[in-house]
């Protein structure tokens, strides 16, 4: 069953080089029959007294979860920490904390951190803000980056993709290069009439507020320098085209703006998808001066959604630090000469840049409060901010459920968490969104490969190993040999008519030295193992040998294996040099 779909959208040629398939079953021929598994809805639920202390020693018995109103069995329960550790800590190998009297046994503190540090270049207002950020990125990496961690970089746009690593120096260096690989573009706005963002989307959307088109259409009148209309025919005149001037205005704002702030929303979706395969305490700490999600709820928290499933925590920075709402000289009142204007963009104007800053905001404060961030704002030292996302003691209690809704509509429901002991207080997402089309078995194995292929590591779930060996066959070419081994222990096998079943995937992928792909392949073998087989390939693994014919240069290996009963994966990458 080769994965056209996957790796054509790695590299256009692949379809045209009907070499790099191989065929390794009947699988190709008949449906796979495993079972996609029920939809889970997780819930991180923190809990603390009147006085902010977790709640740590509540059991399973002592929630009720409701969706739509209707309490749901929980399937699974358990008590997460996570904390910075700290080198004295680890080279003392001495607890993090000491368990208090009604903490759990299970909490622990040094389980390795795997920490991305993401920077929004896409929806950025400006790239003032990019040195504080980065000044702050190497204070953290210099000071407070643990020896045990492991840390990644990577903007929005996809100009930097730096995978997890623990070496303090080439974090650095990297983060010397951010500037200058960054995206610089700003989203483009207005100038006459100049517009907030949300002032753009109430007007394209026709949502009358009273204000958002008013203020636009006196701020036109005054940027464009009318002249004072002498009579009503031309006061009316002046206010049609004031209006259309700025409806346009607003429009193509609001075009731009929706698309930069879609396309942020699945980057990260895509992103944090693809970490939900490792075994460590996972963070994203975004750095971001906000975007707008009135229109894009069910895309919000369809990402959210993910960061739950994938375990991962998301804690946002809002770098505008310390910001004001006063208007500036240059911001059009220059040529509000006309006193009807000016008293109106100076009474009304204000305001509306608090509320459009404060909606920008919303979507950080979401995207943290719903995975169980931090939301750090209001403040110019950036790193102050990343310290304390780092240093944060947290705990939470992680719910699931099977989802009861059947229909694939992408309608909201809503979510109520409770406890028996009175007096506690509560924080946890207030609903999702269930998705707009089925997932289909394929879909799924596609999605799960292609962003194992783009993961900033190696998945662990399942060990994989390869050994090459190359020789040449011609000037320009290179005969390159790989024997990959697949080890399944820990892997689950389905019971069937006495037959141990499994459907393992094994994709090999070749990359030049800039990540550009060069060749590749897919097996898919549809395991149906009596038990002394079963026994047999316990011992040995799953032995591949698989060939590609490259040039001679330095070239990147990757091979990522899946199985079908759990979605568990595992990847390997090697730098390979021939000659």
């Amino acid at each position: 069953m080769i994965l056209f779909i996957l790796l054509v959208w790695i590299h256009p040629a692949f379809s045209e080089d009907k070499k790099t398939t191989q065929k390794t079953s009947e699988a190709d021929k008949q449906q796979f029959t495993f079972r996609v598994p029920v939809d889970v809805v997780v819930v991180n639920v923190a809990v603390t007294d009147k006085k902010g202390n977790p709640i740590l020693d509540l059991t399973k018995d002592d929630f009720t979860i409701y969706e739509d109103g209707k309490a749901q069995p929980i399937h699974t329960f358990t008590l997460e920490s996570y904390r910075a550790t700290q080198e004295t800590e680890v080279a003392s190998k001495k607890p993090v904390a000491e368990p208090k009297e009604n903490e759990a046994e299970e909490v622990t503190y040094t389980k390795p951190r795997m920490i991305t540090l993401a920077v929004d270049d896409i929806t950025a207002s400006t790239y003032e803000y990019y040195n504080w950020m980065i000044e702050a990125v190497k204070k953290f990496i210099q000071n407070d980056m643990g020896p045990a961690d492991q840390v990644a970089l990577m903007a929005c746009s996809g100009r930097v993709q730096y995978p997890f690593s623990n070496d303090k120096q080439l974090l650095l260096d990297e983060a010397n290069l951010l500037f200058k690989n960054l995206n610089r573009s700003v989203s483009g706005r207005s100038t006459c009439p100049i517009l907030t963002d949300l002032q753009a989307a109430r007007i394209d959307q026709d949502i009358n507020d009273g204000l958002s088109l008013d203020v636009a259409i006196a701020e036109t009148l005054g940027c464009l320098n009318l002249p004072i209309p002498t009579t009503t025919e031309e006061q009316q005149s002046q206010q049609q085209q004031a209006e259309m001037t700025a409806k346009a205005a607003a429009r193509m704002q609001f075009q731009e703006m929706r698309y930069r702030d879609l396309t942020i929303i699945r980057t990260l979706r895509q992103y944090i998808r693809s970490l939900r395969h490792f075994d460590a305490t996972k963070s994203v700490i975004l750095f971001s001066d906000g975007f707008l999600t009135t229109d894009l709820l069910y895309e919000m928290q369809d990402m959210i959604d993910q960061a739950l499933r994938s375990g991962v925590v998301v804690n946002t920075v809002d770098i505008r630090g310390l910001y004001t709402t006063s208007l500036q000289a240059s911001e059009s009142l220059m040529g509000a000469s006309r006193s009807d204007v000016l008293t109106l963009l100076t009474s009304k104007k204000p305001m509306m840049l608090s509320d459009d800053k404060l909606a920008q905001g919303d979507s950080l404060y979401a995207i943290s409060h719903d995975t169980g961030g931090i939301f750090y704002n209001n403040s110019n030292d950036l790193y102050a901010g990343l310290q304390k996302i780092s240093q944060r003691q947290a705990f939470y209690y992680i719910l699931s459920y099977a989802s009861p809704s059947a229909k694939s509509d992408g309608s909201h429901h809503k979510i109520k968490v409770a406890v028996s002991r009175p007096g506690l207080e509560l924080t946890y997402r207030n609903g999702y969104y269930s998705p707009k089309e089925e997932l289909t078995f394929e879909r799924r194995k596609k999605e799960d490969i292609l962003e194992a292929m783009q993961a900033p590591g190696n998945l662990n779930e399942i060990k994989i190993g390869f050994s090459y060996n190359f020789y040449q066959l011609d000037d320009l070419k290179y005969e390159v040999a790989l024997l990959t081994n697949v080890d399944i222990h820990g892997v689950r096998f389905l019971e069937e008519d006495d037959r141990h079943t499994n459907l393992i995937n094994l994709v090999i992928v070749a990359f030049d030295e800039n990540d550009k792909y060069i060749d590749g392949l897919e097996k898919s073998i549809d395991f149906k193992l009596t038990q002394a087989s079963y026994d047999e390939l316990l011992n040995r693994g799953i032995t591949s040998k698989v060939s590609f014919q490259l040039p001679p240069g330095k070239f990147k290996i990757k091979a990522v294996v899946r199985e079908s009963a759990q979605s568990k994966m595992g990847s390997l990458t090697k730098a390979v040099e021939i000659p």
